[in-house]
């Protein structure tokens, strides 16, 4: 890893290495070897939609495959193999510090009046490719975007997006990263090779935790890495912060068949303002991760109960899924939404 100065990088976590830095690719190499025995035979395309869920590590492959691609500027004479310790150290040094010029990277920007990322990937950002592909390429002749992560383009975006796809650049290759590539624009996952990456083992995330010494005790290593469900981020927030506290508690109210009594409600109001505090945002996307999950267990369970209680269940995850959209889409208070999805289990616990 590349030692250089933080700067402001959308959905960093404190203390871990972003995607751009990271000189390890944990998994994916066999997808990231089939891509690069492409680009030797010619034959990349030029618009890659890499998907998968969150934290499993799809940046760091499109930043891994950018290196390569620029360190390898001639297609018929680059390295088989991609190990990153044949990348040149300018290449590895200005993909770091956001200084290669050939590379563009598309995520949220931080806005300098809220100090806040701004919470869409919006238009202005989608246009930085023209006056990018507008300039004279560098000795290589190949320009490179990454679009991280598609799912927060608002609709002006996705259709700029469009526009660049359909009449892509001469020696031009698109990164675009989706969390559910099912929620773009069909004319998008059209134009795209699509590549699926898988989550990553309970034992590579395990393995990964322990080195970055963040003082997790051993018996909740593996709690922590199976509720992480392959994703080395989602282990990192519930490693540092209070979330597998607040998820227990969530745990014990349903074990215990909470049907909404005045103590139960005592322990959602607590739960609720921890984990809706400013600065929590990744702990409240990561709590309600959590919670979809577990409903959505307890609806594959159902299966052979009465109608009335899968019916019952299959309502509970539709309205937590519909609140929670709208919630987003509105910025509707965090506690509220909190609060009426474990109204609407206290209800179901009542049939």
């Amino acid at each position: 890893m590349i030692e250089v100065e933080e700067r402001p990088i959308a959905d960093r976590l404190e203390g871990i290495p972003p995607p751009s830095d990271s000189m390890e690719l944990l998994g994916h190499t066999t997808e990231l070897q089939t891509l690069a025995d492409n680009y030797r035979a010619g034959r990349l395309h030029h618009a890659w939609l890499i998907s998968g869920p969150r934290g499993i590590g799809k940046a760091t492959f499109a930043f891994h495959m950018a290196r390569y691609i620029l360190s390898n500027p001639d297609q018929a004479s680059a390295t088989e193999s991609v190990a990153s310790n044949l990348w040149p150290e300018t290449v590895v040094r200005q993909v770091s510090q956001a200084s290669q010029p050939d590379l563009l990277h598309l995520t949220r920007p931080w806005d300098d009046k809220t100090k806040k990322f701004k919470t869409q990937l919006s238009i202005n950002e989608i246009r930085k490719t023209q006056s990018f592909y507008g300039m004279t390429a560098g000795s290589n002749g190949w320009r490179i975007t990454i679009v991280d992560a598609a799912d927060d383009m608002n609709a002006n975006a996705a259709n700029a997006l469009l526009k660049v796809l359909e009449e892509p650049p001469k020696r031009s290759i698109f990164f675009v990263l989706t969390h559910s590539a099912g929620s773009l624009l069909p004319t998008i996952r059209s134009r795209c090779q699509s590549l699926s990456l898988t989550p990553l083992s309970d034992e590579v995330v395990s393995e990964k935790l322990i080195s970055f010494d963040l003082g997790v005790p051993k018996p909740e290593l593996e709690e922590i890495s199976k509720l992480a469900e392959g994703s080395v981020r989602r282990a990192v927030v519930l490693a540092q912060g209070d979330v597998l506290s607040e998820y227990r508690q969530f745990l014990k109210l349903m074990e215990n068949g909470a049907k909404g009594a005045a103590s139960d409600w005592v322990n959602v109001h607590q739960i609720s303002e921890s984990v809706s505090r400013r600065g929590r945002e990744d702990a409240y996307s990561l709590f309600i991760d959590l919670v979809i999950s577990w409903i959505g267990k307890q609806v594959r369970l159902q299966t052979e109960s009465p109608p009335h209680v899968l019916a019952g269940w299959t309502e509970v995850w539709d309205k937590a899924n519909q609140s929670i959209k709208l919630a987003e889409a509105f910025n509707l208070d965090k506690k509220q939404v909190i609060l009426s999805l474990f109204g609407s289990l206290f209800s179901q616990n009542k049939l």
